[in-house]
């Protein structure tokens, strides 16, 4: 399908004005550097990360930014409800055991100033250690980040040692500090989207098809529905949402800059350092303007499918061919995913990977054979004892009713 496949509008990078005026802002406060050192502040970092490494120049680690040709980093959504919690059970926290909801994977030229963002599938089947396999989403649950970075790495071939984490409930209240977003719904999406809104509530406007200001609520509602098409349309929702609140930022005076920030930097949780960070922000200048390649992960025709123990259907990919696609498409310009096509070669390794598959899952959920039994002789039954009428009479009263003679 045209949705699985093609390649991602090239879209402004206008999130990273935000962080440009941050700079600014930092530089023309009475407290300069210190002000923009206490939004840093407000980040949840988490200690420990490995040291930097270009991978496009071999054995080469730097602590610094500033010392790369790319710096790739994983940008995660997670979800923090209890199992089987509704919308209205998103709270902003970050709590351990989330499941990465959403899985993208950006990379950044920081002399030629592009980016390309590759989006993950949820449904993707990665190797788990303890726990076989299963989606790629769950690995966050299992082993928090640091195993949703090395899942990445062995899934991709992509050298990958940063992340940024924001709970997905944190991107209703993100929404509402920019004041709403502008988003086109199809006649599906609105009839979905009205079944998530409570008819009772007087705050809260029923959507048509078309174009609707959504508030967070209604925003992240939107973003999240799964039933009503597939996966592939649900990471273009993501990017619909995305987009939208990049266009409305846009706009924005830099006091209410001031104050996004303020709302959105204690809602994320990231392994970058401070330094880092720093580093990424006096750059960010030179991505003002440029436009972000985007693709989603799997592609057409270059995965087949798995059943989890429990009978879940993931997306089972063909390792060789993933890496060789990533590294094209990060680091060439020779990879487009619009004109993509498996070779046969590839065809046959996914055909015969997911036979394989399918066999060795049938073997551990076979039903084992129930032993036959030997059939067991009748038992005649003893006749009831003769009462003292039937002895006296020398009759016996049969169960029809009938007096036959004793013999």
């Amino acid at each position: 399908m045209e949705h699985e496949h093609q390649k991602g509008r090239l879209r402004r990078w206008w999130w990273l004005i935000p962080l440009g005026l941050a700079a600014v802002l930092a530089l023309a406060a009475g407290g300069g550097w210190l002000y923009f050192q206490s939004k840093l502040d407000r980040i949840q970092y988490v200690e420990g990360a490995q040291p930097l490494q270009d991978e496009t120049i071999s054995g080469t680690e730097s602590g610094r930014v500033s010392d790369l040709t790319y710096f790739n980093i994983l940008l995660l959504g997670t979800d923090e409800r209890a199992e089987g919690g509704t919308i209205e059970d998103f709270g902003a926290e970050l709590r351990s055991g989330a499941r990465a909801d959403a899985c993208m994977l950006l990379s950044l030229n920081l002399q030629e100033h592009t980016a390309k963002l590759v989006s993950l599938e949820r449904a993707i089947g990665v190797p788990i250690e303890g726990y076989g396999e299963d989606w790629l989403t769950h690995t966050f649950a299992y082993g928090g980040a640091q195993m949703t970075l090395e899942a990445v790495q062995q899934l991709t071939g992509i050298d990958v040692r940063r992340y940024a984490r924001v709970n997905v409930g944190a991107a209703a209240e993100l929404i509402d500090a920019i004041g709403g977003v502008d988003i086109e719904l199809t006649e599906v999406e609105a009839a979905a989207l009205n079944g998530e809104i409570y008819t009772n509530s007087t705050t809260r406007q029923r959507v048509h098809p078309g174009l609707n200001h959504l508030d967070g609520h209604d925003a992240l509602a939107y973003a999240r529905q799964r039933f009503i098409d597939d996966d592939f349309h649900r990471v273009q929702r993501q990017r619909n949402v995305l987009q939208a609140a990049i266009d409305q930022t846009k706009d924005l005076s830099l006091l209410e800059i001031n104050d996004m920030l303020d709302i959105a930097l204690p809602l994320v949780e990231t392994n970058l350092s401070r330094q880092e960070i720093s580093d990424l922000v006096l750059r960010a200048p030179g991505f003002l303007g440029v436009q972000l390649e985007q693709m989603t992960l799997p592609l057409s025709g270059m995965y087949g499918s798995k059943l989890t123990p429990d009978g879940r259907s993931m997306m089972m990919l063909d390792p060789e061919e993933t890496s060789r696609i990533l590294h094209e498409f990060f680091y060439t310009d020779d990879f487009d995913p619009a004109t993509y096509e498996p070779s046969q070669e590839v065809t046959d390794r996914v055909w015969k990977a997911q036979q394989e598959a399918a066999y060795q899952w049938s073997l551990e959920h076979a039903q084992p054979e129930q032993p036959q039994q030997e059939p067991q002789p009748q038992q005649e039954e003893e006749p009831p004892a003769l009462t003292r009428e039937e002895l006296e009479s020398g009759y016996r009263r049969s169960q029809s009713g009938l007096m036959l003679p004793l013999t």
